[in-house]
């Protein structure tokens, strides 16, 4: 009998190297059910992209990603040739979560339990997911593209991408984020910007925070986008407007809640392309899945149905 390979692409340094010890009792349950895994871990920002490229050339029929959202954003670079453009491929996803941040899988409704993991691995059945596409600035002022899976945003997002990127990650993805959001505050101005969804003048003005969702949770657990599909063909634009810190302080419960949508200084809708401009002087970065790749100005546009994924019951 001929044992069916699993390719794994793992980040040993995802979650504080709690990847590693996911992959072990995945691997084990893995085994229980007649597979054998072969494993191509990463050795430097990008790379997941670089080996997700190369096992789709090598007709790889399904490959799983051990790590956090940060790990399956640089993943699906690998859809894309070394020039950007996106390369049809029937290849399967699966994102095995073990990262600081976990919200994607909250969206698709992953399981965590290893041996759940692994039945899951072998017996769902693929769906067709929506991705964004960003054209950005990046921090060296050149322009850039990328993919993203689960939320980009600007504003306090992104200086809370950066402090809590910049922090230990033992503390677990939810009280990392949390008080990264709690330093942000403290210290964040509102960003004067204009955002045109499909070519429409949306919202002018100081903001908060500003999120293109294809998921729904970003930052540890906040519901930010409630209502986002990422099987419908749009993202969902939701706006924090021009908040005060005690305004945005109790507004964090909401979010969490996903409750959010309605206050005052809340204004969302549905679009397949977001254009963001900055109207003052100061930068906005740019989180996209957990990570900071650059900053306005920016447009966001979506990619209907182009990544085949596993996804939850």
């Amino acid at each position: 009998m001929t044992t069916e390979t699993l390719d794994v692409v793992i980040n040993p340094r995802a979650g504080a190297g709690r990847a590693g010890r996911v992959l072990a009792e995945v691997t084990r349950a893995l085994q229980a059910h007649g597979r054998a895994v072969r494993v191509h871990r990463t050795e430097r920002p990008g790379h997941a992209g670089e080996l997700m490229r190369k096992l789709i050339s090598q007709g790889s029929a399904k490959i799983a990603v051990v790590g956090g959202d940060g790990s399956f954003h640089d993943a699906v670079q690998g859809l894309c040739d070394a020039s950007g453009n996106l390369v049809a491929s029937d290849t399967t996803l699966a994102l095995i979560p073990a990262g600081t941040g976990g919200d994607l899988r909250k969206t698709l409704g992953v399981p965590t339990e290893p041996r759940a993991v692994a039945e899951w691995l072998c017996e769902s059945k693929p769906k067709k997911m929506d991705l964004g596409r960003m054209d950005f600035v990046d921090h060296r002022g050149k322009s850039q593209s990328k993919l993203f899976a689960n939320i980009a945003s600007f504003g306090v997002s992104g200086v809370v991408d950066k402090l809590v990127n910049e922090s230990p990650k033992w503390l677990g993805g939810k009280l990392t984020f949390f008080l990264g959001t709690l330093r942000a505050s403290a210290i964040y101005e509102n960003v004067a910007c204009e955002v045109r969804a499909d070519g429409e003048l949306f919202y002018q003005g100081p903001a908060y925070a500003v999120c293109i969702a294809n998921g729904r949770y970003f930052g540890g657990g906040m519901k930010v986008a409630p209502n986002a599909d990422p099987f419908d063909g749009q993202l969902d634009v939701v706006i924090l407007g021009d908040m005060t810190r005690i305004e945005s302080t109790l507004l964090a419960r909401t979010i969490y809640q996903g409750e959010h949508l309605k206050h005052r200084k809340v204004t969302h809708r549905r679009a397949t392309r977001v254009t963001c401009t900055l109207l003052g002087e100061h930068d906005a970065l740019i989180d996209a899945d957990g990570e900071a790749p650059g900053k306005l100005p920016a447009e966001f546009s979506v990619l209907p149905g182009v990544l085949s994924v596993l996804v939850g019951a």
